[in-house]
């Protein structure tokens, strides 16, 4: 199902980029305005100058982010900052990261060139819904510089790891990429030339669904281009390369792969009355308070988050919930079937309704809170969250109105859901 193929990447020159933490960044839509202040004065190569340039005043059709973008890609490559490699290859990649003081993994997977597929044919399977201006922005920034920036994350399944042993014969040479970022994690990556080994990873690969993990933007961007590109020639070859896009794929069955809960945080809900929404939420849920201890701001009381964690080992719907100036958290237990008689009746197809990010979406911010589908689109209405005390801390200081606190999706969800040809909210 899957056609991947190696390609020759464009990486950081080492003998001209020594500090690989002054030039990388975080993907584009989870770099706030800060932040990317930071990372354009923080080099002048860095790659925030291509994926998120900074806008003015005096922009215009001719001079603004995606055209500066361009000029700054051919610019870099031209002072062989940015060095295309001699060969094809598939670049092996691990991260080592922590998901706590005492709990270290190490994520393994490759990045390649996979050939773009319409999701209709069940090769590709997203699994969140996307919005048309980000995609119509990322498709000005890909019409600019031609390039693909940024890889798609994507998962597929491989339960025995035999991609895995293939591809970890790499290790046996020395990266190409070693270093560790401003958060203590360490990447490093290892081209893989030898024919053999790309052959096999190509075949194994080749009956396999991919399922989009992060990206999905990305990759309907690059959709509308192969596209744009086709209508403007004649003759196409199937080799062409808008027929690909650039994807990091990492296996769903290792151990070293975790998904984080993306909280959502609110800004900007007027004149709401958050007592009469917990009144309004014991229709669907199972409403238990927690008061604020001496713990201090940012830090949840030890029962409150204790509540959520049960849920998670008991695959119970849970959502935590606070607002700016309560003397209480609150925990909002599902109460199973009047939730999945109000998503039956929203026509939500009954694999969705286990799933938190759905409850909070549909029932929560919807249903209770009344939010349109324009409040939720607007970047500036809704945050996304992974750290539970930065929400917290924020919520403290007035930064947000209110904020949602959910567990993870496991990864048979995510699984299921796709496979299902469905779609979750975004960010889920």
């Amino acid at each position: 199902m899957a056609e991947i193929l190696p390609f020759r990447g464009l990486r950081f020159n080492p003998l001209l980029v020594s500090e690989m933490d002054a030039v990388v960044t975080p993907p584009y839509d989870v770099i706030s305005p800060e932040e990317q202040d930071h990372y354009h004065r923080l080099n002048p190569h860095n790659m925030i100058y291509l994926e998120l340039g900074q806008r003015t005043p005096q922009d215009n059709e001719e001079n603004n982010p995606h055209t500066r973008a361009a000029v700054y890609l051919h610019q870099w490559q031209s002072d062989q900052v940015l060095v295309r490699e001699e060969q094809p290859a598939i670049y092996y990649y691990t991260l080592d990261y922590a998901i706590s003081p005492q709990v270290r993994k190490t994520r393994y997977g490759f990045i390649c060139a996979l050939r773009l597929e319409d999701f209709r044919t069940g090769c590709v399977r997203p699994h969140e819904r996307t919005f048309q201006a980000v995609k119509d922005e990322r498709l000005r920034l890909m019409s600019a510089c031609h390039a693909n920036l940024s890889p798609v994350f994507a998962l597929y399944s491989d339960t025995a790891l035999v991609v895995d042993h293939h591809l970890q014969v790499a290790r046996e040479s020395k990266p190409i990429i070693d270093y560790q970022d401003s958060r203590g994690q360490k990447h490093r990556i290892w081209r893989v030339f030898d024919r053999n080994t790309l052959q096999q990873v190509r075949s194994l690969m080749r009956d396999k669904p991919i399922f989009i993990a992060d990206g999905h933007h990305r990759y309907e961007t690059a959709l509308a281009y192969r596209d744009m590109q086709r209508k403007l020639q004649e003759k196409v070859s199937s080799q062409a390369s808008h027929e690909f896009i650039m994807v990091y794929l990492s296996n769903m069955n290792q151990t070293g792969l975790t998904i984080l809960p993306t909280h959502r945080m609110l800004r900007h809900l007027g004149h709401w009355k958050p007592r009469e929404f917990v009144q309004l939420a014991e229709q669907f849920f199972e409403v238990s308070t927690y008061p604020v201890g001496p713990q201090g701001k940012g830090a949840a009381p030890v029962e409150w988050d204790a509540a959520l964690r049960r849920a998670r080992e008991t695959k119970e719907n849970c959502i935590g919930f606070y607002w700016h100036g309560a003397t209480q958290y609150f925990s909002l237990r599902a109460r199973r079937n009047e939730v999945d008689r109000y998503l039956a009746g929203q026509d939500i197809p009954a694999v969705l309704h286990s799933l938190d990010v759905v409850i909070l979406d549909q029932v929560v911010l919807r249903r209770l809170l009344g939010l349109s589908d324009e409040f939720l689109a607007n970047e500036h209405n809704i945050h996304f969250k992974h750290d539970l005390a930065e929400g917290l801390s924020e919520l403290h200081t007035g930064h947000y109105d209110a904020g949602f606190f959910i567990n993870p999706t496991r990864i048979e969800q995510v699984q299921e859901v796709a496979s299902a040809g469905l779609i979750m909210p975004h960010k889920s």
